[in-house]
């Protein structure tokens, strides 16, 4: 993943404040799964060099703070299919990646980022459908900071 400016973080912490109708325990959430993701990746890729600091706030996150986020905790049965659908399309992407056929490649490339889908959903939650609609294609094109060709030339 291509290192983001401090201007983009920044935005992206504007956006999840809007996205997420300001409701800081669901915005925790979606941080601390997606910071989890990202982590997850860096482990596999091997492509970013890891702090300790960086290791153990990811890990302290994920054992303490997330169990005790009252957001997660009510919506546990929501979630848990989603990180299921998001684990497994990440695990087939590593694979898919490495194919001879550019198709399979780049479907690769596509469900990738299926976790995602965690700030739509959440959206879904916290706003309804209508809510989730004016933001969805938002969220998805905020992400979509990176071209197939120049994600395949980092993982062929």
């Amino acid at each position: 993943m291509p290192v983001m400016s401090q201007e983009w973080h920044d935005l992206k912490e504007a956006n999840r404040q809007r996205w997420m109708l300001g409701h800081a325990e669901a915005i925790d959430f979606v941080a601390n799964v997606m910071s989890a993701f990202e982590f997850w990746d860096d482990l596999i890729d091997k492509d970013v060099e890891l702090e300790d600091e960086y290791i153990n706030k990811v890990m302290m996150n994920l054992l303490f703070v997330l169990p005790q986020n009252k957001w997660f905790v009510a919506n546990t049965a929501y979630y848990m299919p989603l990180f299921m659908m998001c684990f497994n399309a990440y695990h087939d992407s590593n694979e898919m990646c490495k194919s001879k056929e550019i198709h399979i490649r780049n479907l690769a490339f596509h469900i990738r980022n299926l976790g995602f889908e965690l700030y739509i959903s959440t959206a879904f939650l916290l706003g309804g459908y209508k809510h989730m609609r004016e933001v969805s294609r938002e969220i998805r094109e905020f992400f979509a900071f990176e071209t197939f060709e120049k994600w395949e030339f980092y993982h062929a």
